[in-house]
């Protein structure tokens, strides 16, 4: 084979690598001015990269949280709402994310395809939850009560299709 033939065979395997790699969202850049506190103003949608976040606030530093990085937050009733919801302009697959809550619940991480993952957290804890599924367009994240949830998540991450691969 020769050596021009073998270059470009690297180049197109790298560039399918490369396409091929986890995006994480961890809200900081969109947190850096977010308050401490629930303050009624949704940041809903919050659209980063081909990530749409909708029923929740941006927090930074939450007081008695486990997380006091920025994270994307939701507690009970109005304006808030029970799922979050994420969507992808694109479809991805691999989606993980990091769930803090402050009141113990069972938490669902379901994605539009039917696959879903729920886990049991207490309260004042994180919990990674993730599904592998390929072709995901949108994710939802559920309480399993009906009032008085307050949960938010962090470190979205996610692995874009590549339609050329």
């Amino acid at each position: 084979m020769k050596p021009t033939t073998l270059m470009r065979l690297g180049v197109v395997f790298g560039l399918c690598l490369a396409a091929a790699r986890a995006t994480t969202i961890n809200f900081e850049a969109q947190g850096a001015a977010a308050p401490a506190a629930f303050d009624n103003k949704l940041n809903s949608p919050l659209v980063i990269g081909i990530a749409t976040f909708t029923g929740g606030e941006l927090l930074r530093n939450e007081a008695a949280a486990v997380d006091l990085t920025a994270v994307y937050a939701t507690a009970n009733g109005a304006p808030y709402a029970d799922p979050l919801t994420i969507t992808f302009s694109q479809a991805v697959s691999n989606v993980s994310l990091l769930l803090t809550n402050e009141t113990p619940d069972t938490y669902t991480l379901a994605d539009n395809l039917g696959h879903s993952n729920s886990t049991a957290v207490n309260a004042n804890t994180g919990q990674t939850l993730s599904l592998v599924d390929s072709g995901v367009t949108q994710m939802t994240i559920a309480s399993a009560i009906p009032f008085g949830w307050d949960f938010a998540i962090d470190n979205v991450s996610f692995t874009p299709s590549n339609a050329a691969v």
